[in-house]
């Protein structure tokens, strides 16, 4: 295991964000026993707040290999980094924070720097075919191609969202993934699960905080709902999401009638 346990060792008494929501002010540790924990809640229950602050904590970086202290958005997440404490068995260099709405910036900035390089060596070529100073610009076209083909801008979103991660992700890295199934149809969600089953079986260990049961399925994953502003450890059947879901598919006029009465 790399983390195994988050503990809150100081307590601000300040009401702002990021210390107001009621899950992060009853925060007291979190226990991380299985190589997948799921964090689930309702929105705005403070879940990103949390993941943001121990990412903070545990000096993550960003999907792009950015600190996380260049992003001003993420200043908060640093104020609660100071209120935590994070207990390692062996901290890894690898690992990142992945928030879904980083994605789209992510795929521009790899499809420009792609295109920038490939421009150059082009403009080199045409000006002395056997110069070495191509050599930088080349290592960088070809090793994108091979991480991503022909470019994630090119693949659908989902489609894209999932060459990510199979690119990005390394064995023995820790990962915290915030909502990860944004982009993902229900097939493609059982992609990722099988991804993440094929990193954990390589050491990699990840903290995900989701909305889908597809997700909260994932075979031995520790399950955490925030209940009441409180994070309680679950099964998977007493989670709301799973239960509101079953009992909508099984009947869907149920929920429907009042809807549109």
């Amino acid at each position: 295991m790399t983390l195994r346990e988050v503990q809150r060792v100081r307590r601000s008494d300040e009401d702002r964000y990021p210390f107001n929501p009621d899950v992060i002010q009853n925060f007291e540790a979190l226990t991380l026993k299985s190589p997948v924990t799921i964090i689930a809640g309702d929105n705005g229950s403070g879940k990103t707040t949390l993941l943001e602050g121990i990412a903070a904590a545990a000096g993550s970086t960003l999907i792009s290999g950015e600190h996380m202290e260049l992003d001003r958005s993420l200043s908060p997440a640093f104020e609660l980094a100071d209120e935590l404490k994070l207990i390692w068995s062996v901290k890894t260099g690898n690992g990142f924070f992945f928030r879904a709405s980083d994605f789209v910036t992510y795929t521009r900035s790899i499809a420009n720097i792609r295109e920038e390089a490939r421009q150059t060596m082009e403009e080199i070529r045409k000006r002395d075919p056997n110069s070495l100073e191509v050599l930088p610009y080349a290592r960088t076209y070809y090793e994108l191609r091979d991480l991503y083909g022909e470019g994630l801008e090119k693949r659908s979103h989902g489609e894209s969202f999932l060459d990510l991660f199979q690119a990005q992700f390394r064995p023995d890295g820790f990962y915290i993934l915030d909502e990860p199934e944004a982009p993902l149809s229900p097939s493609r969600q059982l992609t990722l699960l099988a991804i993440l089953h094929d990193m954990v079986a390589k050491g990699a260990r990840f903290l995900i905080s989701t909305h889908s049961p597809i997700l909260m399925a994932y075979p031995g994953a520790d399950l955490y709902e925030i209940q009441d502003g409180n994070l309680v450890n679950v099964s998977f059947n007493e989670i709301e999401h799973v239960s509101m879901t079953k009992t909508f598919l099984d009947d869907p006029e149920r929920y429907l009638r009042h809807l549109f009465k």
